[in-house]
């Protein structure tokens, strides 16, 4: 469906966060989130998946908003995980 291979979880953190990422309700944001998740999935160690698993409580209408820059990111936000996130 999307660009690239997930690689596989070597965690249990890495395996929560994989299947919270791939089954969101806007495709546009769970596009976003693979792609991320081919880059970036097994670097990431628990307390980066902790952090990722915050963000992703947010509302995928709320994300979209913050890719599509129309509303501010807020602060409570991990910043350098949001711009690994929407870096291409």
């Amino acid at each position: 469906m999307w660009e690239g291979e997930i690689p596989t979880p070597a965690t249990a953190a890495q395996r929560r966060v994989l299947y919270r990422a791939t089954r969101r309700s806007m495709a546009e944001v769970e596009q976003m989130l693979y792609g991320f998740l081919v880059r970036e999935l097994n670097q990431l160690d628990d307390a980066q998946c902790h952090r990722f698993e915050r963000l992703l409580e947010y509302p995928d209408a709320d994300l979209l908003d913050w890719m599509a820059q129309i509303k501010p990111v807020p602060a409570d936000v991990d910043e350098q995980l949001w711009r690994c996130l929407v870096e291409r």
